[in-house]
């Protein structure tokens, strides 16, 4: 009788896990845009025409972002909103050399990003006369050494 009553009971315990994964992961299982909520598909509008073709864990993180979202600070908020339209924009080449200098660059000494992350403050407090003078003189759009 014992052995009936434990096993019944880990069975209990693993339905009772697996209910509580999927209703957790809701948004996880969410893999067309008509599943998505109506806050979500406003917050990611900008990537629904490309939805179809993005992979599963992306569309994880997607949907990480947007959850987070309603929380982040206007400015935050419209950042995100204008780097999600640029990614919309960018070809699946584009894409996919953005991937590889973000990997590299997470692979980086931490040295070495601070020194490019303070070149990149730099950059942004240039006017945009002084930006177009650099992309002039580095049009393969390779950032100087």
């Amino acid at each position: 009788m014992a052995l009936s009553l434990h096993t019944g009971l880990r069975a209990a315990i693993g339905l009772l896990l697996v209910l509580i994964a999927l209703a957790l992961s809701r948004e996880a299982l969410a893999q067309e845009w008509r599943e998505l909520t109506a806050e979500q598909q406003q917050i990611l509008a900008p990537l629904r025409d490309d939805w179809p073709n993005v992979e599963a864990p992306r569309r994880q993180k997607w949907l990480d972002i947007a959850r987070r979202y309603p929380g982040m600070p206007a400015q935050k908020q419209e950042r995100l909103q204008a780097r999600m339209r640029q990614w919309a924009a960018m070809s699946p080449l584009e894409r996919a050399q953005v991937r590889d200098r973000y990997r590299r660059l997470q692979e980086m000494a931490p040295e070495k990003r601070e020194e490019i992350r303070r070149k990149w403050r730099e950059y942004e407090s240039l006017t945009e006369e002084e930006k177009d003078t650099l992309r002039q003189a580095h049009p393969a759009g390779k950032p100087a050494q």
